[in-house]
């Protein structure tokens, strides 16, 4: 099933792009007016690949490795808890930010003295991971849960001189 996905979103072309992929606003006019690329499996494989390393890294707590899979003109939207009781965000902390998320950073320089590993904590515990591609770019989306949260990612990778690195992170996470 995901490879019939990953070959439909590939053969997209024009602006059968934006309206299959529900994008709307600039993002969705930006990538419906980009040139049509021939994308394939391999394509989205090699996009897999990349995000998967990238949470080996994060999973390892390597901040070199999890630095240099950003693009330099990354952003991200950190992940915030949404739940009952909680004290609320700052303002500040819920907008876009440069580079890769401060929590996912403070995450990465906190963990190895609180834990053993490495692994400090299971990529491999992502959910229902989808990979669909608008020439060079991959939407990545999937979601992990336990019993009080469920954690939604949505992770934006770019391929640029035939490097895939993440343009833009999004995560936020439902106290359940």
């Amino acid at each position: 099933m995901l490879k019939q996905e990953r070959n439909r979103e590939g053969q997209m072309a024009g602006a059968n792009r934006r309206e299959a992929l529900g994008l709307g606003g600039s993002l969705g006019l930006a990538l419906a007016a980009a040139p049509a690329a021939a994308s394939g499996p391999d394509d989205a494989a090699a996009a897999e690949a990349a995000l998967r390393a990238f949470l080996r890294s994060f999973a390892n707590c390597d901040l070199p490795a999890m630095e240099a899979a950003f693009a330099p003109d990354a952003t991200s939207f950190d992940a915030l808890t949404a739940s009952a009781g909680a004290s609320l965000p700052t303002i500040a902390s819920m907008k876009r930010a440069p580079g890769m998320p401060a929590l996912m950073r403070r995450i990465a320089q906190t963990l190895p003295k609180e834990r053993p590993g490495p692994p400090y904590h299971r990529p491999d515990l992502i959910q229902d991971l989808l990979v669909q591609l608008v020439g060079d770019v991959a939407i990545c989306s999937f979601h992990f849960d336990n019993p009080d949260r469920l954690g939604r990612r949505t992770i934006v990778l770019v391929r640029r001189e035939g490097v895939w690195r993440i343009l833009h992170l999004h995560a936020s996470n439902l106290q359940l």
